[in-house]
């Protein structure tokens, strides 16, 4: 019967260590600040070019992603919405954790896309 408490004592002792032992990181994410204005060959295309031409080119997954061809392909392909930012099809699926590439992208690259479609999409 005293080993039993003992047990019951000596797993207690280590749950309690175990469960104040353990570490909560509170993740930032750094959203863009939209009233700086978005270069779409300075920042959006870098990051089709790192993350996404490879398998958005020329004759693969639409839309084509290649520096050639990646405004054209988003704005003819509807894949930006003006109107309603936030529906765009090119940030819905960038944006994690739901979107069906986020692991691709990250909510500090969504965020950067998403204002520049909200500044008008523009091909600057």
């Amino acid at each position: 019967m005293h080993k039993r408490k003992f047990f019951h004592v000596t797993i207690l002792i280590i749950g309690i260590f175990v469960l104040f032992s353990c570490e909560y990181e509170k993740i930032t994410i750094d959203v863009p600040d939209p009233t700086i204005p978005v270069s779409y060959s300075g920042e959006i295309q870098p990051i089709w070019d790192n993350y996404c031409a490879g398998c958005h080119a020329v004759g693969a997954t639409p839309p084509d992603l290649t520096a050639a061809n990646s405004y054209n392909s988003l704005i003819s392909g509807n894949y930006v919405d003006t109107l309603a930012p936030e529906q765009s099809i090119i940030y819905t699926c960038m944006m994690p954790p739901n979107g069906s590439m986020s692991q691709y992208s990250s909510a500090d690259k969504a965020g950067l896309v998403l204002n520049w479609i909200k500044q008008g999409a523009k091909n600057n």
